[in-house]
C-alpha cells in the first residue's frame, strides 16, 4: 500500500502551457485521485472501495512549480510535478525515479 501511496499526488506544474493542476489522475498502479479547484482532493487506492478525502497545496501564493497532496495529516506526503509523483522533495529535485501519472 505504501508503494501505491507513493504514486498518487498532484500535477504537472503551473505554467500556462501545462494547464491547470486540477483534474482527475491515475497512477501506473491504478490508484486514482482528483484535485479540485477548492484545494480539496480525493484518493482511491486500487482494489479498495474507500475514497479518502484530503487536501492539496501549491504554496502560500499559488506560485510553486509543484503541488503537494496531504495524506494522514502530513501536508507534504506526496509531491506532484510534470506528470510524475514523488514521495520525497529531494527525489523530485534530483530527478530520481518517480511514479508516472495519467490525466483522465
Amino acid at each position: 500500500m505504501i508503494a501505491g501511496l507513493a504514486v498518487v499526488v498532484i500535477s504537472c506544474g503551473k505554467s500556462a502551457a501545462e494547464g491547470p493542476v486540477t483534474g482527475k489522475y491515475v497512477d501506473e498502479f491504478g490508484n486514482e485521485f482528483e484535485l479540485r479547484e477548492d484545494h480539496t482532493a480525493t484518493i482511491q487506492f486500487d482494489g479498495q472501495d474507500k475514497i479518502n478525502e484530503t487536501y492539496w497545496h501549491d504554496g502560500a501564493n499559488n506560485d510553486t512549480s509543484f503541488v503537494t497532496i496531504e495524506y494522514n495529516g502530513d501536508t507534504t506526503y506526496f509531491y506532484m510535478s510534470h506528470g510524475k509523483l514523488y514521495r520525497r522533495l529531494e527525489d523530485m529535485k534530483e530527478g530520481h525515479p518517480a511514479i508516472n501519472l495519467e490525466r483522465r
